[in-house]
């Protein structure tokens, strides 16, 4: 039979493939790149079969109403997987949804080798291109591990999306190994959310660009402070630098263009931009990803694996935090024991970073939340936040006021680091507490000079 015969067999509707998922089924969604079209269908089905599904998504799109807190009452059994993005965020918030903890380069580890431990993958949707002339469609610039769900998933569902652009890539997947295919309803890309950047993250873009030198490889995470730095001049003036990042934020595709990064001294993929996700904001950019641009997109399990990015001489990751003590510990996925988004790829990329000759970890964050009257660098972690990056990973710590350098000093002179770099207004409660809990009773702390 041929790829056409087995593809034609495979197309239906909306509704026809929601009619797949069975009672009691665990429905898998990626991140970057919601089957849109099915939605509602699937979620008529979800009701239809008296709520007796389970709804596993990671950063799930609006389109993905079961999150929405109108159908609260519902009672949908949802979890999030790592990341949750802007539309999980509120159910895990609120503590309407479970969370599972995990990396993008280890997320299938239990699946495949402890049998007994693992859920199955029921039903798993997602959007891809048109087939191409010998039957492989692929993620459009975005693969993530959506080929790794479909090569274990009972269900596979996919939304054939003609808009998807022709960006390189390692992750393909033939019309053979696909359950059912869906038209997609939409006629162009969804537009992608931006923001602007912040006027900390204009001053913090200029202390790293301090920090990175010529040559370097570079990775950007998601967060206000992170995601617009190429935007706001970390990078201006630099000279051949390298590209290995899960995702590649706004800006950076600019700088791809016009040479500043073009990956000619990495160790690995010499010559090669390497990340999980690109998606064009422009139709030059669009231009340049689709017409054999330097750049080759991979599966996450990949990108983010810890063993590759520390092979990767002068490795250096800039991460997004919310809050960091006095000792190093980095907090970027939850308020308390309150889950806000989870950690993403930021524990792989930072332990990479470190572990890697010539590496740095750079953690980027505003020095006060609320107008200042909430420092983020704090005496210590509240309890029960979850620590993303442990303290004896710490590196670079910047924030509008400078840059804390916590790497092979000691507790005491990390707290005089970061105490440096925080918030005028807090610095006083920062010094009585590195006194209080890093020095004997009544022992007198050596002033800082400032």
């Amino acid at each position: 039979m041929s790829w056409q015969t087995d593809y034609q067999a495979k197309l239906m509707s909306a509704e026809e493939a929601a009619r797949l998922v069975q009672p009691g089924d665990a429905v898998y969604t990626p991140i970057g790149g919601d089957a849109r079209s099915l939605m509602p269908a699937l979620f008529a089905r979800v009701i239809e079969l008296g709520m007796q599904v389970k709804i596993r998504a990671c950063s799930p799109t609006p389109a993905q109403e079961w999150f929405h807190d109108e159908f609260e009452s519902l009672g949908f059994d949802l979890s999030v997987q790592i990341f949750g993005g802007s539309t999980g965020r509120p159910t895990l918030m609120q503590q309407r949804a479970d969370y599972f903890p995990n990396l993008f380069s280890n997320q299938f580890n239990v699946y495949d080798h402890r049998p007994d431990d693992r859920e199955e993958i029921d039903v798993f949707a997602t959007a891809v291109t048109p087939p191409d002339e010998d039957g492989y469609v692929h993620f459009g610039g975005m693969p993530w591990h959506k080929g790794d769900f479909v090569r274990r998933a009972r269900t596979s569902i996919l939304e054939v999306c003609p808009w998807l652009p022709e960006i390189p890539t390692t992750e393909r997947l033939h019309v053979s190994e696909v359950t059912a295919f869906i038209p997609s309803a939409l006629t162009e890309r969804p537009p992608v959310a931006g923001s602007e950047p912040t006027a900390e993250s204009v001053v913090i873009a200029g202390f790293v660009n301090e920090i990175v030198q010529d040559g370097d490889t570079i990775q950007i995470g998601a967060g206000r402070s992170a995601t617009p730095l190429g935007r706001s001049g970390a990078f201006d003036g630099k000279h051949d630098l390298g590209w290995h990042s899960e995702i590649t934020p706004a800006g950076i595709v600019p700088l791809m263009m016009d040479g500043t990064i073009n990956s000619s001294r990495k160790t690995l993929d010499r010559g090669v931009h390497i990340t999980t996700t690109v998606v064009p904001k422009t139709p030059e950019e669009e231009e340049w990803l689709t017409h054999a641009p330097p750049l080759e997109t991979r599966a996450v399990r990949e990108v983010n694996a810890i063993p590759i990015i520390s092979q990767q001489e002068r490795m250096t990751a800039i991460n997004n935090a919310f809050t960091v003590d006095l000792t190093g510990q980095i907090c970027s996925e939850s308020l308390g024991t309150r889950v806000y988004n989870g950690t993403g790829g930021q524990p792989e990329f930072h332990i990479g970073a470190v572990l890697a000759r010539g590496g740095k970890a750079i953690t980027v964050l505003p020095s006060a939340a609320a107008g200042g009257a909430l420092t983020r660098i704090i005496p210590r972690l509240e309890d029960g936040s979850f620590v993303t990056v442990p303290r004896s990973f710490a590196d670079y710590v910047v924030t509008e006021h400078g840059i804390a350098r916590l790497a092979g000093k000691s507790q005491r002179q990390r707290a005089e680091e970061l105490i440096a770099i925080a918030h005028p207004d807090h610095r006083g409660e920062l010094r009585q507490a590195l006194q209080s809990l890093y020095y004997p009773s009544g022992a007198v702390r050596p002033a800082m000079v400032e």
